[in-house]
């Protein structure tokens, strides 16, 4: 991992950014940024892990302050949840990453790190063939791409059509008739996916444990018995079925389901 290189190119798309909804000034930002900066840098060359401990918190502090002042960018999130992942808190790292997929979805290094994340927590759930549903099936390369980007394919793909209805009307000839219906084939399969991601981020909430550990029960309150006999694990992912108060009704990814307390978890 070139650490440095990572950092930079974080303060490099800071330099770009322009968040209207920012409660801070930009140059406020990037000495923010160069602070959480050197403290993740200082964390890595630290002597003891007691001091680089207290770095990462440091640069946690940093990265979540910038966040909550609206910058959103993918770079940032990694930086975060790499900070998290150091200090052990494995729940809050994959949420980070989630978070950054969101608004990258084709980010190499958020996908791996994730992954590596997904395979360090304490529970492991296999994924069955029913929560894969048909249509993620057939888009199977929709999360390497963003929804953007899907649209932009599917507007070149309709470019590429009416370009070939033009040239047409000089050249007639077969190779421009199958690369008219390769285009429109291609413009609406980017179509439907764009709109299936976009719908799946609409319809779906989506979140991870962040606490220790938390007991799942049969309804909405202490007061109901446990659904499963141990509780789940910091960095366990689920979607969320239900929400009453300050309960969440959630599904876990082999398909069992249960109630957890609202405060322990975080939604992407």
């Amino acid at each position: 991992m070139n650490t440095r290189h990572r950092l930079w190119l974080a303060l490099l798309l800071l330099l770009a950014l322009r968040t209207s909804a920012s409660a801070l000034p930009d140059a406020q930002q990037l000495v923010q940024l160069e602070q959480a900066n050197q403290a993740f840098e200082q964390a890595l060359t630290s002597p003891t892990p007691q001091v680089a401990h207290g770095h990462y918190q440091q640069a946690i502090l940093g990265y979540e302050q910038l966040i909550a002042a609206g910058v959103q960018n993918a770079k940032l999130y990694y930086n975060l949840g790499n900070a998290y992942f150091w200090v052990q808190d494995l729940g809050r790292a994959i949420l980070a990453y989630r978070r950054g997929l969101r608004l990258e979805p084709g980010n190499r290094r958020l996908q791996a790190n994730l992954s590596y994340a997904r395979s360090r927590r304490t529970d492991q759930l296999d994924v069955t063939t029913q929560q894969r549903t048909v249509l993620s099936q057939v888009f199977f390369w929709q999360d390497e791409l963003s929804v953007s980007t899907q649209w932009t394919l599917a507007l070149l793909g309709y470019g590429l059509v009416w370009s070939g209805a033009l040239a047409q009307r000089y050249w007639r000839r077969p190779a421009l008739t199958w690369g008219m219906v390769a285009a429109a084939c291609g413009g609406l399969l980017f179509a439907a996916a764009a709109w299936h991601s976009a719908a799946q981020h609409t319809a779906t909430e989506a979140g991870v444990i962040v606490a220790e550990e938390v007991a799942v029960r049969k309804g909405n309150g202490e007061s109901y018995t446990l659904q499963f006999p141990q509780p789940l694990h910091a960095g366990t992912e689920f979607v969320v079925l239900e929400t009453r108060g300050s309960w969440l009704a959630i599904q876990l990814a082999n398909g069992t389901s249960g109630w957890i307390r609202r405060d322990s978890a975080a939604l992407f």
